[in-house]
């Protein structure tokens, strides 16, 4: 087969992902994974770039899901990095899942949020309020998803707007609006750094997901263990039968894994012990209800709820009568 075959293939499969209903997503947290994905992605940057999840536009409940302040901008010192290249002093980052619409409409509804953010005539980052106080030159717009919106380029290109793939993956669109706009599609971005964004596809490639458990190897900052957990999560749920796989052929990425992990494997044995608890008091309360002690005397001695105790003596009882 051919790369353009190839192409033409992977294509075909992501147009599929697009007319998948979004119920496919089940409980898969795809903006905490993009989120986390990105922001590892430019860890090199992570001393100059400030961000902030969920940036209030106003009073109203408008957000955009990442605002990325270049606390070193200069207007010339572009990094290198295929995402962060565009990047203005202001950059605003919408994230899409792969079963969410990328349309038109979403574009200039990002356009719209771009349009407050620098109409507000208020720069929160050095704090002083003016007229173009925030140039629209100082402002981009990012579109992360991790498939390729096919039907919106496609659009585009009709419309006689101009798409360029400046870097792999990486779309910048000109002609609609007086703004810096890029649409990034995770799957087909080349490089280490992205790794983070690529395995969070279907059908990942095994030699990223062995990348990016070596990369997570012996973290120790947990909010960086927190970004990897996030990644984790969601490329396990897209690729659970190639994690079986890798885990068995290779027991030092269940090591790994169990590592990375192992905040959230205390938590849920915390839940199990304060659950055992709880079904230990239960257990008790029920034989104090059985030999009809008073409600708050049990109360007292198990700390059930009083709701929980009329509950377990009704069921006991079979009457509502209850005892207080």
């Amino acid at each position: 087969m051919n790369e353009t075959d190839s192409r033409q293939e992977e294509e075909e499969a992501i147009s599929n992902d697009e007319n998948s209903s979004s119920l496919t997503t089940g409980s898969r947290d795809w903006e905490s994974g993009l989120y986390a994905g990105l922001m590892l992605s430019l860890d090199k940057y992570k001393n100059r770039l400030k961000e902030e999840r969920a940036y209030k536009l106003n009073a109203k409940p408008r957000e955009i899901d990442i605002r990325i302040i270049d606390q070193d901008y200069d207007g010339d010192d572009r990094m290198d990095n295929a995402i962060a290249y565009l990047f203005e002093r202001h950059n605003l980052i919408e994230l899409k899942d792969p079963y969410e619409d990328l349309d038109i409409d979403v574009v200039w509804t990002g356009i719209s949020y771009a349009a407050q953010y620098k109409g507000s005539g208020y720069d929160d980052t050095i704090k002083k309020s003016g007229v173009d106080i925030i140039p629209m030159k100082d402002v981009s717009l990012t579109f992360l998803r991790v498939s390729k919106p096919i039907k919106l380029f496609k659009l585009m290109e009709n419309s006689g707007y101009g798409i360029e793939e400046k870097f792999p993956g990486v779309y910048y669109i000109t002609g609609i609006a007086d703004i810096k706009i890029q649409v990034v599609v995770g799957r087909e971005l080349k490089g280490e750094e992205f790794v983070p964004i690529r395995i969070q596809k279907k059908n990942a490639a095994d030699g990223d997901v062995r990348a990016f458990v070596k990369m997570i190897e012996g973290l120790k900052d947990k909010h960086t263990k927190n970004l990897a957990d996030s990644v984790m999560q969601i490329s396990v749920t897209e690729n659970k039968e190639l994690y079986d796989r890798l885990l068995e052929e290779d027991p030092g990425m269940c090591k790994a894994l169990r590592e990375l992990m192992n905040d959230q494997i205390e938590k849920e044995k915390s839940e199990a012990v304060n659950e055992a608890v709880n079904n230990n008091n239960e257990y008790i309360a029920r034989k104090m209800i059985e030999k009809k002690k008073p409600l708050e005397e049990i109360f007292e001695f198990t700390s059930v709820p009083i709701d929980r105790l009329k509950e377990l003596s009704n069921m006991l009882t079979g009457t509502t009568a209850v005892r207080g």
